[in-house]
């Protein structure tokens, strides 16, 4: 049986931040409201594959080359907007579809066992 494991290692970066550690970032946080200004900030830093935009309880993620934005509602707390953008990034990196992961489809669904491991000596085989 053949295994496939995924790591996720990235530089998270909350802006404003002095240009050069910007341009390094894997995944870029904001205050700002809106899918265009996701977009924006983007756009200004291509090397970002996911780019979360935050106001209170509302985030717009762009994720991916492609530019997909969505937009999340939930608690106002600017450390569960970076965490879900983290979670973004390991989502992408893993090769599962930007569009799909606010709404991950039950075909992608699959027992804990499958995927992770309880023996924290152990890394998780997917």
């Amino acid at each position: 049986m053949a295994t496939h494991v995924t790591v996720d290692e990235h530089v998270r970066v909350r802006l404003p931040a002095p240009g050069w550690l910007a341009q390094l970032a894997d995944v870029l946080i904001e205050h700002g409201t809106g899918a265009d200004r996701a977009r924006e900030t983007a756009a200004a830093h291509p090397g970002a594959l996911v780019v979360a935009v935050h106001h209170r309880d509302r985030c717009w993620l762009r994720c991916g080359a492609g530019g997909t934005v969505i937009e999340l509602r939930g608690p106002a707390c600017d450390g569960t907007w970076a965490a879900l953008a983290s979670l973004a990034h390991a989502w992408l990196v893993a090769g599962l579809p930007a569009e799909e992961f606010a709404h991950p489809s039950s075909s992608r669904s699959r027992r804990r066992a499958d995927s992770a491991s309880s023996d924290p000596e152990r890394p998780a085989v997917v």
